[in-house]
């Protein structure tokens, strides 16, 4: 299209401008109420896992980093502490989690019927 300054104008409604199969790659797929649920009963040990795994990162993020900062501020390195305060709160956390996401289902079953 040609306006009447003869400069070329697009017309981005017009599907050739934009394929939609290059451009429903880079589009995510839309989230539905099923994939936000928790596991059910039958991947319990994979709920655990990821649990465990939750643990483990908020034991780096809010265990290790400050150990890290404090052992610098004081030039002492902590050494077996660090990793066993890390290890038990990771392990702590993760149960908590896991913990409250059982009785979270327990509950959803429980409104359900």
């Amino acid at each position: 299209m040609v306006d009447s300054w003869r400069r070329y104008k697009r017309d981005l409604s017009e599907s050739e401008d934009r394929p939609v199969s290059r451009w429903s790659v880079l589009r995510p797929k839309q989230v539905s109420q099923r994939d936000l649920l928790i596991p059910a009963s039958a991947d319990r040990l994979k709920l655990l896992c990821a649990c465990l795994a939750c643990g483990v990162g908020l034991s780096v993020l809010w265990i290790y980093f400050p150990m890290m900062m404090i052992s610098i501020a004081l030039d002492h390195d902590f050494g077996f502490w660090k990793w066993a305060v890390m290890g038990g709160f990771g392990a702590l956390t993760g149960l908590v989690l896991f913990g409250y996401a059982l009785t979270d289902e327990q509950r959803y079953w429980d409104s359900l019927g």
